[in-house]
């Protein structure tokens, strides 16, 4: 066999190694006021569904609401510590119960995603640090 097939299967080996890797994770959370912190009184409830490309490492989440104090003023994703107070803010215009986004993220905020570090919160003008929150889990996938 020459030095180029050589060459040319290696890079077939390396290429199918790095796709091999890549793969699709699921998430969830349950949003409501208990999971806040102080804990509000809020009625409200939701659910976050997220899908994360490993290898593009876009996440795209849908999330949906109801019973809030007032009008969903915004919504985010946070880290649990100060330093990582992560990442990705939306101001819900579309339809007033749901949310569909999606962001592209960094391998460090995949890392901290992966270890439970990040909640999602709405916040309301009665409740502007978060009426309804949850911790984001990965609920499907393996990393």
């Amino acid at each position: 066999m020459s030095r180029v097939s050589l060459i040319a299967i290696a890079a077939v080996v390396a290429m199918a190694g790095s796709a091999a890797q890549a793969g699709i994770l699921h998430y969830a959370a349950t949003l409501k006021g208990a999971n806040e912190k102080p804990p509000t009184a809020s009625g409200g409830r939701g659910e976050l569904e997220g899908v994360l490309d490993t290898d593009r490492r876009l996440l795209e989440y849908d999330v949906t609401f109801t019973g809030l104090s007032g009008p969903a003023l915004g919504a985010g994703f946070h880290g649990k510590d100060a330093a990582m107070n992560a990442a990705v803010t939306f101001q819900p215009t579309q339809k007033p119960n749901s949310i569909h986004a999606q962001v592209s993220l960094t391998d460090a905020q995949i890392n901290d995603l992966n270890a439970g570090r990040w909640t999602f919160d709405i916040t309301t003008k009665d409740n502007p640090g978060g009426e309804i929150g949850g911790t984001v889990e990965r609920s499907s996938g393996s990393y």
